[in-house]
């Protein structure tokens, strides 16, 4: 079985070691398809960086993620998200 998705990339972020932060992305969520965020560290990001997603959610239209660097340096990191099955 295959299914069409969709992806989207958002801006650049950068979280200080040990920082916690909540974004919140805005796009064509709904309740009839599946999202997921993605994220890793950017090339640019010193040795040792790390990002992790704690917790994320949705609400109409928007999907909430709770973000940690667990790193002992920086980290720059660009959102992904994957929404299936395709809304186009």
């Amino acid at each position: 079985m295959s299914v069409e998705v969709d992806f989207n990339r958002w801006g650049t972020i950068f979280l200080a070691p040990g920082q916690n932060a909540t974004w919140w992305f805005t796009w064509i969520f709904d309740g009839s398809h599946w999202s997921r965020m993605s994220a890793v560290p950017l090339p640019d990001s010193p040795d040792g960086s790390s990002i992790q997603i704690v917790e994320e959610w949705a609400t109409k239209g928007t999907l909430w993620v709770h973000w940690r660097n667990n790193g002992t340096t920086g980290v720059l990191f660009q959102p992904t998200v994957i929404v299936a099955p395709s809304r186009f």
